[in-house]
């Protein structure tokens, strides 16, 4: 609903001025990029560093860039990075980025992978499609930053996902060698499933991934390939997750949540999760229901699980 209050004949006057003057600013801008398309760089250099334009991030932005490759003006990497960094702050993506680039570089200002890091990750979060794969690729790498390579995989599938041809690269890379473990059947399946928001490709590639840190006693890792693949649905990977909780490996200890990944892995027959479940309703649960215990590694053992088949067959 549009509101019907009065504005004060000050503030309309005040919010007139501003509105002009913004009005001012956008045409001022606009003589520069106008003059940047004809090749005056020097009447473009002379437009965006006008007064007006002191709080515009556009025309912040593109004086950086000028004064990075020496466009109309002297190459002053320095000043180009104190242009990035007020649109930066002011929220504009093409300056975060490019601030990143100028801290990872040493363009500019002192390297310092942290802050490429942190200028990238506000671009990326921004839709900045490159961006996301450097914010992936040092995270991958750790140059200079803590190596999180299941937080690097979150930023390739997203730059991937923007068209980004270096994630998509990189992921197909990764990943082939695991189109050889696939059957025929599940191959057809990867090409056609297009509705869940980890297909089934990355999916298979992430849990081995999740096995492989696992292997390496590198728990938090297992956690971060196996958290996503748990939310959207992966059964084996929600007992994974489940399991960690139990433990305490790679994240806080908390049974509750345990047992929430159990259920819902057991009901979508995971048996590994059933039989665990089953053996908390029949020994463990402050309130412990041996039917509903029973029935649980019952259905473990109904979907193979030699655990659960053995306990039957002790009983």
């Amino acid at each position: 609903m549009l509101s019907s209050r009065v504005i004060p004949a000050t503030l309309a006057l005040l919010l007139a001025l501003s509105l002009a003057s913004a009005r001012a600013a956008r045409a001022d801008y606009d003589t520069g990029l106008a003059a940047y398309a004809a090749g005056d760089h020097a009447a473009a250099l002379a437009a965006w560093s006008d007064p007006a334009l002191a709080g515009n991030a556009e025309a912040q932005f593109a004086l950086g860039v000028m004064h990075m490759r020496g466009i109309g003006t002297e190459r002053d990497e320095a000043a180009a990075v104190e242009y990035y960094r007020r649109a930066a702050d002011a929220g504009f993506t093409s300056a975060q980025y490019n601030l990143g680039l100028a801290y990872y570089t040493g363009r500019g200002v002192a390297r310092d992978p942290a802050q490429a890091m942190r200028w990238w990750q506000l671009a990326a979060e921004q839709g900045h499609a490159v961006a996301q794969y450097n914010l992936g690729a040092l995270l991958w790498g750790g140059d200079g930053v803590v190596k999180d390579q299941a937080r690097a995989m979150h930023w390739f599938r997203l730059a991937r996902s923007n068209g980004n041809e270096d994630a998509s690269s990189f992921l197909l890379t990764l990943f082939a060698p695991m189109y050889q473990e696939l059957t025929p059947d599940t191959l057809q399946q990867v090409r056609s499933d297009s509705n869940r928001s980890i297909p089934l490709i990355d999916e298979y590639g992430l849990y081995k991934l999740g096995l492989q840190a696992m292997d390496a006693s590198d728990y938090a890792q297992a956690f971060g390939y196996w958290e996503p693949l748990a939310r959207d649905g992966h059964a084996d990977s929600q007992f994974q997750v489940a399991r960690l909780y139990e433990l305490g490996l790679g994240v806080a200890k908390d049974f509750d949540r345990a047992l929430t990944w159990y259920d819902r892995a057991a009901q979508q027959n995971q048996g590994d999760a059933q039989y665990r479940l089953g053996l908390y309703h029949m020994n463990e649960s402050p309130d412990p229901n041996k039917a509903l215990g029973f029935y649980w590694i019952q259905s473990a053992a109904d979907n193979d699980n030699a655990e659960a088949q053995a306990y039957i067959d002790s009983q």
